[in-house]
């Protein structure tokens, strides 16, 4: 049998089983909804059984889903018959139909046997009339064994096969040698191709389990029910004397199926219908058996009877096969209270609902309420459940309302009422609008206002150019106000329209109002090229040429950019025009130039870009100073206003020093720029001083030279003061005296302003110098030098290292905030950089005050150094040692030399103020990792939040894996760079930007592959390795152990290492095997990382490369390696802050 459709074909095949050649009947019937074009055919075998003429019956359709064989004379009726079912030249599907003759010689248990792949098979015939002959088997009309006489017992012949295959399917027939075939008779074996309870074209899929008899299809799953049941399962029996698929034939005669033998498609063969048994499906079953042919046995439990059609028949609140499952009644599960549609679409509703028995297909429906029925399309069901699927081909306004899934089995009811809403799809109620146009671009407003109902997911442009015939091209976007039409014609216009679409099937709207939009003209092809640029002060003269003369351009259009290409301003000119003045730059500032042809609204390609710098100039010098005297320790200066204020003064500052005294010159400023006179009071009495101006705008200016005059005193005459231009005349007596003093002073007064003319021109051009030298105990002097962004750190007597460049800040770039933390030797504050034009957040960390008179003016705010104002973060209360200034000074050199890199913070710049360094590294908004662990702790800080989501944290597990690998891959960078950290722990771990942890505190940090501390200092005992603790020597697998006990804190949410053990006992317990214990929340695999970095041999333990490789994996399996879940008796690891500063 060949079958081409996909189920199996609903085909059936009936017999009256009269032995009357003139009674005998045949029926095909097909089942299938769908009968149009089916051709139905009954023909009788002439190939197994030989005749020398033609059968002789009649076959007539007398309805189109049947045909009917009457009409037999002779030995017609007996053979083998066939079923065809065609559409077209495609075969549907077949049946076999064997009738043996009533006197022959044997008679078979039964007319087909059914087995699967592998089976072991006995064919047995009753013998009827015996002979002394030997009996001959054949299989399809061919010799395929003999039985000896001798061999048949109990008057049975029987054929053992084993191991049966598909090949083994056919017809079998037994007669004695030499008889008449019409005397012999026939068994069909239909063999499936799958082994038992198997099915598939592998045979990899488990079969159904088919009740009442049914057998499971072996290549499509399905199981083919007997005649009298139906269903999925072949578990719902039919009513008696219905057959079918669906129970939808009925047997027309008054004793139900009785007489008639049934044949189905393989693989389930023929029988009797439900209910009956005998060689001609005459004979009742017997009490207590059921089913087709009688072979099923009731054993009904729990009361039930035992029906001969049906099996058992259960009482009230029990069911299954055997009424051994009690009943419970329906519940619909999981289904929403609002449901949306839209108008005019087809609209899909699921429900669902589980009992005992499961709801059957017919069991669930919808109903909206007093009103409309709609049943389901099609049901699934499974072991748990049955889900209805529900369709409303086209939803309309009447389907708006409150509805209610219904569901009824023989368990009882259950119903679920909800809302269905009919929601109208959106369309926009204004025309697009043209915000932009290029040459080959429209960027375009979508909609302003529109009409139905909301939200609106997606947005379509529709468009193509006005006159055309051209189908409609398409931009579809999600939630963006301006959509970009690309890929369009020069001066061209286009018919745009807009379609929106709300959430769900069929929720695109109608098109919306039609715009036209017409694109710019085409872009210029030739590029400008820039000749020269004039700088005069702060404003600049651009010129440009053009190659050729025939362009299509209107116009060129120049853009002034900054350094990174931001744009600041734009000119157009005409096109004969080939300059242009751009006016008030800033000082010191990079610039960009680009000049590029236009065309109506498009652009050609840009010139190479011009770069420009406005170097800083302040005001000229103030004039005429003059100095006179007032008292004993006041002296009132005057002058006027320099020639270029350059901007406009701010203020004037005075500088002053007694003659011939070479400490740093304390000062005094001008309340404001219009003030030209200022009384310098504090002096000390008959003393010579000399004083000096210099004018602020947005930069110091020059200063003027410098006058002198001398305080009075008691006894004493007065000094006569002098001005910057001319000495006052003196008294004959003293005239050598003053043309000596007056030579020396021209001299020295000369030097001095060359010296300050060259300490201008260096300071101009970023040239500044400045050296601090620091004693250490053992006599060795830590010289740090700046020098035009270089550093340079010496110890003498060692001879000076190559200068190390960092990136320079101003100080008047640098604006303080807050104070966001105390280190070890210093602040950390919280400051507002501007660096190369662009401001940006940074951590600024200053070095407290070194405690000797050296520095002593600076706690009181006295001493400057060419800074206009005093930061009052400037002075701080306590003071430094020399070690901290050597480590802070270590800090930048390390930050310098190490780069850039994502899981380190990174240096921005240094500036020096007053004597003092300051550092600008990145800002991490979350701080350091420490305290950002414990404050995800929420059963403390949100007990509320914790109980109802289950979890100890805030964070999940991957994220707190992530903090561990960006730190391993931060170290692995670190040691290709032989640097040794010496202070890893979370605490010098920040968490900036999208919580990417970067590691900190680079103050103990050592450019060396192996370091031995000899000076003594704080130790993070708690996070250092044994031969750091034992040996004070440090490596990078120094700095492995210190990751490990990071890891613990991480997994530990902040916990104190070692908590509630004294350093003492670390020093004792470490070298004896003593190790921190699993944390209860923590993998195996996790903690086995944490032991891999304690081993006691350094050489033993893992690379940072490794580690990271190992956490990189564990993220990527998605398992959850550290556990923040609730578990009973959870405790937080336990923090003990006095203990982690030892």
């Amino acid at each position: 049998m060949c079958i081409l459709s996909v189920a199996v074909m609903d085909l059936t095949m009936t017999s009256n089983g009269t032995t009357s050649a003139h009674h005998f009947r045949l029926s095909c019937i097909s089942g299938e909804r769908d009968t149009d074009g089916i051709q139905l055919s009954i023909t009788k075998d002439n190939s197994i059984v030989l005749r020398a003429d033609s059968p002789h019956f009649n076959v007539q359709r007398p309805q189109t889903k049947e045909v009917v064989a009457t009409g037999f004379t002779g030995f017609d009726h007996t053979g083998i018959f066939y079923c065809h079912s065609k559409r077209g030249s495609d075969q549907l599907g077949s049946i076999t139909l064997i009738n043996n003759y009533s006197k022959g010689h044997f008679k078979p248990v039964r007319v087909t046997l059914t087995a699967s792949k592998g089976d072991e098979v006995k064919l047995i015939m009753d013998v009827v009339k015996t002979q002394r002959r030997d009996i001959t088997w054949k299989f399809n009309g061919n010799y395929y064994y003999m039985t000896p006489i001798a061999d048949v017992q109990n008057h049975t012949a029987v054929l053992d096969m084993i191991k049966v295959d598909e090949s083994h399917t056919g017809i079998y027939s037994v007669g004695y040698v030499g008889d008449s075939a019409l005397y012999s008779a026939w068994i069909r074996l239909i063999v499936r191709g799958c082994p038992k309870n198997k099915w598939g074209s592998d045979c990899d899929k488990d079969c159904p389990e088919c009740l009442n008899g049914g057998v499971c299809h072996d290549k499509d799953g399905d199981c083919v029910c007997p005649p009298g049941f139906m269903g999925m399962r072949c578990e719902t029996a039919c009513r008696e004397g219905m057959f079918g698929r669906n129970c939808q034939e009925s047997c027309k005669s008054e004793n139900g199926c009785q007489g008639l033998s049934f044949c189905l498609t393989d693989p389930y063969g023929c029988s009797c219908a439900s209910g009956w048994h005998g060689d001609r499906c005459r004979k009742p079953c017997l009490e207590g058996m059921y089913g087709a042919d009688c072979l099923l046995s009731c054993n009904c439990k729990n009361k039930g009877k035992c029906n001969r059609f049906s099996g058992c028949q259960c009482p009230t609140g029990w069911r299954g096969q055997y009424c051994e499952k009690s009943d419970r009644a329906p519940e619909i599960l999981d289904m929403a209270s609002n449901l949306e549609g839209n108008l005019n679409s087809s609209h899909r509703i699921t429900c669902s609902a589980t009992g005992h028995p499961l709801p059957s297909h017919m069991s669930i429906e919808l109903r909206k309420l007093e009103s409309t029925v709609l049943k389901a399309s099609h049901t699934t069901m499974d072991s748990k459940k049955s889900t209805a699927h529900f369709e409303i081909p086209r939803l309309s306004a009447e389907h708006n309302g409150l509805w209610e899934c219904r569901v009824s089995t023989n368990g009882g009811q259950d119903t679920f009422k909800f809302t269905l809403t009919v929601k109208e799809p959106p369309y926009p109620s204004t025309a697009p609008k043209l915000l932009s146009r290029s040459s080959k671009q429209l960027v375009v407003k979508p909609v302003d206002t529109y009409k139905g109902d909301g939200p609106i997911i997606s947005t379509k442009l529709l468009y193509k150019p006005v006159d055309t015939e051209d189908s409609l091209s398409s931009v579809i976007v999600y939630g963006s106000d301006q959509i970009t039409l690309p890929n369009l014609k020069p001066s061209t216009k286009y018919q745009v329209r807009v379609q929106l679409a709300r959430p769900g099937d069929g929720g695109e709207g109608p098109l919306g109002p039609e715009a036209i939009m017409e694109t710019d003209c085409p872009e210029p092809t030739a590029r400008p090229e820039i000749d020269s640029c004039l700088l005069e002060g702060r404003n600049a003269t651009i010129r440009w040429s053009l190659i050729g003369t025939s362009h299509k351009a209107t116009g060129f259009l120049i853009q002034l950019n900054g350094p990174h290409g931001e744009k600041l301003r734009e000119e157009t000119t005409l096109l004969n025009v080939l300059s242009i003045k751009v006016y008030n730059l800033e000082y010191h500032r990079d610039y960009q130039v680009v000049v590029r042809l236009i065309n109506c609204g498009s652009h050609g390609p840009p010139s190479k870009p011009l770069h420009i710098h406005v170097y800083k100039q302040g005001p000229s010098s103030p004039r005429n100073v003059q100095a006179d005297a007032l008292s004993i320790n006041a002296v009132r200066l005057q002058w006027q206003p320099p020639e270029d204020p350059n901007g406009g003064i701010v203020k004037y500052s005075i500088e002053y020093q007694p003659v011939g005294q070479s400490s740093f010159h304390p000062w005094v400023d001008t309340e404001d720029g219009n003030k030209t006179v200022k009384d310098v009071t504090s002096l000390n009495g008959s003393t010579l001083y000399q004083f000096r101006v210099r004018a602020f705008s947005k930069v110091p200016g020059k200063w003027s030279k410098f006058v002198q005059a001398r305080t009075r005193g008691d006894g004493f005459s007065n000094y006569i003061p002098t001005t910057q231009q001319v000495g006052r005349p003196m008294v004959e007596d003293h005239q050598l005296l003053w043309a000596v003093v007056g030579s020396v002073a021209v001299t020295c007064v000369t030097i001095l302003l060359a010296l300050l003319v060259l300490f201008y021109i260096r300071k101009s051009v970023l040239k500044r110098k400045r050296t601090f030298t620091y004693q250490s105990g053992s006599g060795e002097e830590t010289i740090l030098q700046f020098n035009s962004g270089t550093l340079t750190l010496t110890r003498r007597p060692k001879p000076s290292s190559e200068p190390l460049t960092y990136p320079i800040l101003e100080w008047e770039d640098i604006k303080f905030e807050d104070v966001i933390g105390e280190g070890n030797f210093g602040q950390v504050i919280k400051a507002m950089v501007k660096k190369d034009g662009i401001k940006m957040s940074a951590a600024i960390k200053m070095l407290k005050g070194k405690n000797t008179s050296q520095h002593s003016t600076v706690s009181r705010g006295l001493f400057r150094h060419d800074c206009d104002f005093v930061c009052p973060l400037c002075a701080p209360a306590e003071f430094s040692s020399e070690n901290d200034h050597r480590d802070f000074a270590g800090e930048l050199e390390v930050l310098c030399k190490l780069g850039q890199h994502p899981n380190i913070i990174n240096l921005i710049g240094a500036c020096e103020n007053r004597g003092y360094l300051y550092i600008a590294i990145e800002y991490a908004p979350y701080g350091n990792l420490l305290d950002f662990l414990r404050k995800s702790r929420v059963l403390e800080t949100d007990p509320a939040f914790a109980k109802e989501h289950g979890t100890a944290s805030t964070l999940t597990s991957q994220q707190l894996l992530q903090f561990a690998a960006d730190v391993t891959t931060g170290m692995h960078y670190l040691s290709d760079k032989q640097f040794i950290h010496r202070d890893l722990a979370a605490r010098n771990v920040l968490v900036g930007d999208n919580l990417v942890a970067k590691i900190a505190d680079f103050g103990l940090s050592r450019g060396e592959e192996v370091y031995v501390k000899k000076t003594m200092g704080r130790l993070p005992v708690r996070w250092m390795a044994i031969e750091s603790l034992n040996y004070s020597v440090y490596t990078t697998k120094s700095d492995v152990w210190s990751f490990g006990v990071l890891l613990w804190e991480i997994v530990s949410l902040g916990g104190t290492p070692y908590c509630g053990m004294t350093c003492a006992e670390l020093y004792e317990k470490l070298p004896q095997g003593y190790r921190m214990e699993q944390p209860r929340n923590c993998d195996d695999e996790v903690y086995e990382l944490m032991r891999q970095c304690w081993r006691d041999r350094p050489y033993e333990r893992p690379p940072f490369s490794q580690i990271s490789v190992q956490l990189n994996r564990m993220q990527e399996a998605r398992k959850t390696y550290v556990n923040m879940a609730l578990f009973e008796n959870f405790t937080y690891a336990g923090i003990d802050a006095t203990a982690e500063e030892a």
